[in-house]
């Protein structure tokens, strides 16, 4: 068996990030005019906390979805855990197949759907609400999508795919095992 090591910048990594930060500003835009309240804006600080509460419950049922697909399709070494440095709840792994990572990456997109559904046959204020969660669900699910969609369609005959860490905790990069012994380490 011949083990070949290539190493790759992941780029698909920084189109999701873009995608992400262009809907966290397009999408509350188009949200607005669709999903104000009785036609009003809400008044500011309580129009702010109404969003910060509604995009950090969100936040956390998309974890929760990531967490629940991945118990689902037999992720192991699965943990949720609070990320400091990066403010954020995530899941860690040992390693999963492409089609698991697929699922898992896939999963909180249902949360979209069911909030998209909701918002259209409600009004107010729990439709504002559902508008905001379907706001930060979308633009913060936008690397997952776009990453699940890359590592499916390039490493679909892939083994398995295993994070990397850096000292500091945070995802540094990847490593993609092919049956073959190869291997593709790619950094962020």
């Amino acid at each position: 068996m011949d083990a070949r090591v290539e190493v790759a910048r992941f780029k698909p990594f920084y189109v999701g990030l873009f995608l992400s930060m262009a809907l966290l500003v397009v999408l509350p835009v188009l949200v607005a005019g669709r999903c104000a309240y009785q036609g009003e804006p809400l008044p500011c600080p309580l129009g702010l906390a109404v969003s910060i509460a509604a995009a950090v419950a969100t936040a956390l049922a998309h974890e929760g979805l990531h967490y629940l697909a991945a118990r689902a399709v037999g992720v192991r070494g699965l943990r949720l855990v609070l990320h400091r440095g990066l403010a954020a709840l995530m899941i860690i792994y040992d390693y999963m197949t492409p089609r698991q990572y697929l699922v898992v990456a896939l999963a909180p997109q249902l949360l979209s759907a069911v909030l998209a559904l909701a918002a259209a046959y409600t009004g107010g204020l729990a439709r504002l609400l559902l508008c905001i969660g379907l706001a930060a669900n979308l633009a913060g699910g936008a690397p997952d999508v776009v990453n699940a969609l890359y590592f499916y369609m390039v490493h679909r005959g892939a083994s398995r795919f295993t994070l990397l860490y850096g000292e500091d905790g945070r995802v540094a990069g990847g490593v993609v095992e092919y049956p073959d012994g190869r291997l593709v380490v790619y950094v962020f």
